[in-house]
Protein backbone atom coordinates (compact mmCIF):
# COMPACT_ATOMS: atom_id res chain seq x y z
CA UNK A 1 0.00 0.00 0.00
CA UNK A 2 1.27 3.49 -0.88
CA UNK A 3 1.52 5.63 2.22
CA UNK A 4 -0.12 9.03 2.38
CA UNK A 5 3.33 10.57 2.77
CA UNK A 6 4.50 8.92 -0.46
CA UNK A 7 1.46 10.20 -2.32
CA UNK A 8 1.97 13.68 -0.93
CA UNK A 9 5.61 13.67 -2.03
CA UNK A 10 4.68 12.50 -5.51
CA UNK A 11 1.98 15.15 -5.82
CA UNK A 12 4.49 17.82 -4.84
CA UNK A 13 7.00 16.57 -7.40
CA UNK A 14 4.29 16.36 -10.07
CA UNK A 15 3.39 19.98 -9.41
CA UNK A 16 7.03 21.06 -9.61
CA UNK A 17 7.54 19.15 -12.85
CA UNK A 18 4.41 20.54 -14.48
CA UNK A 19 5.18 24.08 -13.34
CA UNK A 20 8.70 23.76 -14.70
CA UNK A 21 7.46 22.60 -18.11
CA UNK A 22 4.96 25.45 -18.29
CA UNK A 23 7.58 28.04 -17.37
CA UNK A 24 10.11 26.73 -19.88
CA UNK A 25 7.41 26.88 -22.55
CA UNK A 26 6.64 30.49 -21.63
CA UNK A 27 10.12 31.89 -20.97
CA UNK A 28 12.78 29.49 -22.25
CA UNK A 29 15.00 27.31 -20.12
CA UNK A 30 17.76 29.80 -19.37
CA UNK A 31 15.26 32.34 -18.01
CA UNK A 32 13.58 29.98 -15.54
CA UNK A 33 14.87 30.20 -11.97
CA UNK A 34 14.08 28.09 -8.93
CA UNK A 35 12.45 31.21 -7.50
CA UNK A 36 10.05 31.31 -10.48
CA UNK A 37 9.15 27.64 -10.09
CA UNK A 38 8.32 27.78 -6.40
CA UNK A 39 6.41 31.03 -6.67
CA UNK A 40 4.20 29.76 -9.50
CA UNK A 41 3.75 26.36 -7.80
CA UNK A 42 2.94 28.11 -4.52
CA UNK A 43 5.71 26.36 -2.59
CA UNK A 44 8.78 27.67 -0.83
CA UNK A 45 12.41 27.10 -1.76
CA UNK A 46 12.88 24.68 1.13
CA UNK A 47 10.21 22.40 -0.34
CA UNK A 48 11.92 22.50 -3.73
CA UNK A 49 15.32 21.55 -2.31
CA UNK A 50 13.85 18.65 -0.35
CA UNK A 51 13.18 17.02 -3.72
CA UNK A 52 15.73 18.47 -6.13
CA UNK A 53 19.23 19.86 -5.74
CA UNK A 54 18.85 22.23 -8.67
CA UNK A 55 16.84 23.23 -11.70
CA UNK A 56 19.06 20.94 -13.76
CA UNK A 57 18.15 17.94 -11.62
CA UNK A 58 14.46 18.75 -12.01
CA UNK A 59 14.95 18.99 -15.78
CA UNK A 60 16.69 15.60 -15.84
CA UNK A 61 13.81 14.06 -13.89
CA UNK A 62 11.24 15.51 -16.31
CA UNK A 63 13.14 14.10 -19.31
CA UNK A 64 13.77 10.69 -17.75
CA UNK A 65 10.13 10.20 -16.86
CA UNK A 66 8.87 11.34 -20.23
CA UNK A 67 11.26 9.08 -22.12
CA UNK A 68 10.07 6.10 -20.06
CA UNK A 69 6.50 6.84 -21.12
CA UNK A 70 7.57 7.39 -24.73
CA UNK A 71 9.30 4.01 -24.81
CA UNK A 72 6.23 2.31 -23.38
CA UNK A 73 3.97 3.84 -26.04
CA UNK A 74 6.38 3.33 -28.94
CA UNK A 75 6.89 -0.36 -28.13
CA UNK A 76 3.22 -1.14 -27.53
CA UNK A 77 2.51 -2.62 -31.01
CA UNK A 78 5.23 -5.26 -30.78
CA UNK A 79 4.59 -5.88 -27.11
CA UNK A 80 1.00 -6.80 -27.99
CA UNK A 81 2.08 -8.67 -31.16
CA UNK A 82 5.55 -10.17 -30.53
CA UNK A 83 5.88 -10.99 -34.25
CA UNK A 84 4.40 -7.97 -35.99
CA UNK A 85 3.75 -7.78 -39.72
CA UNK A 86 3.84 -4.09 -40.59
CA UNK A 87 2.06 -4.67 -43.91
CA UNK A 88 -1.02 -5.70 -41.92
CA UNK A 89 -0.72 -3.06 -39.25
CA UNK A 90 -3.29 -0.28 -39.36
CA UNK A 91 -2.45 3.28 -38.34
CA UNK A 92 -4.66 2.97 -35.28
CA UNK A 93 -2.44 0.10 -34.15
CA UNK A 94 -0.08 2.55 -32.46
CA UNK A 95 -0.92 5.30 -30.01
CA UNK A 96 2.50 6.93 -29.82
CA UNK A 97 1.63 9.93 -31.99
CA UNK A 98 -1.60 10.54 -30.15
CA UNK A 99 0.42 10.29 -26.96
CA UNK A 100 2.81 12.98 -28.22
CA UNK A 101 -0.09 15.30 -29.06
CA UNK A 102 -1.69 14.68 -25.68
CA UNK A 103 1.60 15.60 -24.01
CA UNK A 104 2.63 18.49 -26.20
CA UNK A 105 3.41 20.55 -23.11
CA UNK A 106 6.60 18.47 -23.09
CA UNK A 107 7.15 17.79 -26.80
CA UNK A 108 6.77 21.45 -27.79
CA UNK A 109 9.86 22.08 -25.66
CA UNK A 110 11.99 19.98 -28.03
CA UNK A 111 11.88 22.57 -30.78
CA UNK A 112 12.33 25.72 -28.71
CA UNK A 113 15.44 27.77 -29.36
CA UNK A 114 16.08 28.15 -25.63
CA UNK A 115 15.30 24.53 -24.80
CA UNK A 116 16.23 22.24 -21.94
CA UNK A 117 19.81 21.02 -22.48
CA UNK A 118 19.99 17.58 -24.13
CA UNK A 119 16.21 17.23 -24.46
CA UNK A 120 16.47 16.43 -28.18
CA UNK A 121 19.45 14.14 -27.70
CA UNK A 122 17.57 12.11 -25.10
CA UNK A 123 14.76 11.38 -27.58
CA UNK A 124 17.31 10.23 -30.16
CA UNK A 125 19.07 8.05 -27.60
CA UNK A 126 15.76 6.52 -26.58
CA UNK A 127 15.01 5.59 -30.19
CA UNK A 128 18.48 4.10 -30.56
CA UNK A 129 17.97 2.09 -27.39
CA UNK A 130 14.59 0.80 -28.58
CA UNK A 131 15.98 -0.47 -31.88
CA UNK A 132 19.04 -1.96 -30.19
CA UNK A 133 17.32 -3.68 -27.27
CA UNK A 134 13.53 -3.75 -27.60
CA UNK A 135 12.67 -4.22 -31.29
CA UNK A 136 14.38 -5.78 -34.25
CA UNK A 137 13.53 -6.73 -37.82
CA UNK A 138 13.42 -10.19 -39.41
CA UNK A 139 14.69 -10.63 -42.95
CA UNK A 140 16.25 -13.47 -44.93
CA UNK A 141 17.30 -11.09 -47.69
CA UNK A 142 18.87 -8.22 -45.75
CA UNK A 143 21.35 -9.76 -43.32
CA UNK A 144 22.52 -6.36 -42.10
CA UNK A 145 19.05 -5.13 -41.21
CA UNK A 146 19.83 -4.93 -37.48
CA UNK A 147 23.45 -3.79 -37.77
CA UNK A 148 24.44 -0.74 -35.77
CA UNK A 149 24.65 1.66 -38.71
CA UNK A 150 21.19 0.62 -39.92
CA UNK A 151 19.87 1.21 -36.41
CA UNK A 152 21.40 4.67 -36.49
CA UNK A 153 19.82 5.39 -39.86
CA UNK A 154 16.43 4.22 -38.63
CA UNK A 155 16.70 6.13 -35.33
CA UNK A 156 17.83 9.40 -36.88
CA UNK A 157 15.10 9.13 -39.51
CA UNK A 158 12.29 8.74 -36.99
CA UNK A 159 13.86 11.38 -34.75
CA UNK A 160 13.85 13.92 -37.58
CA UNK A 161 10.38 12.81 -38.60
CA UNK A 162 9.00 13.60 -35.14
CA UNK A 163 10.82 16.92 -34.79
CA UNK A 164 9.59 18.12 -38.17
CA UNK A 165 6.03 17.24 -37.20
CA UNK A 166 6.33 19.22 -33.98
CA UNK A 167 7.93 22.19 -35.76
CA UNK A 168 4.96 22.21 -38.13
CA UNK A 169 2.55 22.41 -35.20
CA UNK A 170 1.38 18.79 -35.56
CA UNK A 171 -0.05 19.55 -39.00
CA UNK A 172 -0.77 15.86 -39.73
CA UNK A 173 -3.13 13.77 -37.66
CA UNK A 174 -1.69 11.10 -35.33
CA UNK A 175 -3.24 8.47 -37.61
CA UNK A 176 -1.56 9.95 -40.68
CA UNK A 177 1.77 10.10 -38.87
CA UNK A 178 1.38 6.47 -37.87
CA UNK A 179 0.70 5.52 -41.50
CA UNK A 180 3.83 7.35 -42.63
CA UNK A 181 6.06 5.80 -39.99
CA UNK A 182 4.76 2.29 -40.75
CA UNK A 183 5.61 2.82 -44.42
CA UNK A 184 9.02 4.16 -43.50
CA UNK A 185 9.83 1.20 -41.26
CA UNK A 186 8.96 -1.66 -43.58
CA UNK A 187 10.99 -0.55 -46.60
CA UNK A 188 13.46 -3.43 -46.11
CA UNK A 189 11.40 -5.82 -44.02
CA UNK A 190 7.86 -5.89 -42.72
CA UNK A 191 8.45 -8.26 -39.81
CA UNK A 192 9.36 -6.89 -36.40
CA UNK A 193 9.92 -8.84 -33.21
CA UNK A 194 9.74 -7.76 -29.60
CA UNK A 195 12.57 -8.55 -27.18
CA UNK A 196 11.09 -9.47 -23.84
CA UNK A 197 12.54 -7.92 -20.74
CA UNK A 198 11.13 -6.43 -17.62
CA UNK A 199 8.95 -3.46 -18.50
CA UNK A 200 9.04 -0.47 -16.18
CA UNK A 201 6.54 2.31 -16.51
CA UNK A 202 6.47 5.35 -14.28
CA UNK A 203 2.99 6.31 -13.22
CA UNK A 204 1.89 9.79 -14.15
Amino acid sequence: MIRKEDRRVERTKDTLRQTFKNLVGEKGYSHVKVKDIVEKANYNRTTFYVHYDSKDELAADVIQREMAHFEYEFCKPTRENPLLDLTRMKPDGTDVFQYIVDNRDYYDLLVMEDRIPHIQEQLLRKLQYIFQHKMSFVSDEYTEINDSYVIQYRSYGIFGFILEWIRNDYNASPSEMARRIINLLHIQSSLMIHHKEEEKIIKK
